[in-house]
C-alpha cells in the first residue's frame, strides 16, 4: 500500500486558493446585487481590486509553470548532448 502523498507545488496551491476565493467572491457579489441593487456601484470598485489580484495570480502562476517546464526541457536537452559526445568518443577511439 502506497501511503505517500502526491506532491503539489506551492504555486499551484496558492493559485488554486486565490481562484476559489475569487469565484466565491464574484458569486456573493452577484447575490448581493440581486437583493440590494443600490450597492452595485460600490461593489464594482471592490471587484476591480479583486479582479486585478486574480489577473496577477494567474499571470504569476502561468509564468512560474512555463519557466519550470523550460528548465526541465533544458535539463533533459543537456543530457542528450552528453550522450552524443559519448557516441563521438566511441567512434573516434
Amino acid at each position: 500500500m502506497n501511503t505517500s502523498k502526491k506532491f503539489i507545488q506551492y504555486s499551484k496551491r496558492i493559485a488554486t486558493c486565490v481562484t476559489i476565493f475569487w469565484m466565491l467572491y464574484r458569486i456573493l457579489n452577484f447575490i448581493v446585487v440581486l437583493f440590494r441593487p443600490e450597492v452595485a456601484n460600490a461593489l464594482v470598485d471592490l471587484s476591480a481590486g479583486v479582479d486585478t489580484i486574480m489577473i496577477v495570480n494567474m499571470g504569476t502562476y502561468t509564468t512560474n509553470s512555463a519557466t519550470e517546464k523550460i528548465a526541465i526541457a533544458f535539463g533533459k536537452r543537456k543530457s542528450l548532448y552528453a550522450q552524443e559526445e559519448d557516441e563521438e568518443d566511441e567512434s573516434n577511439g
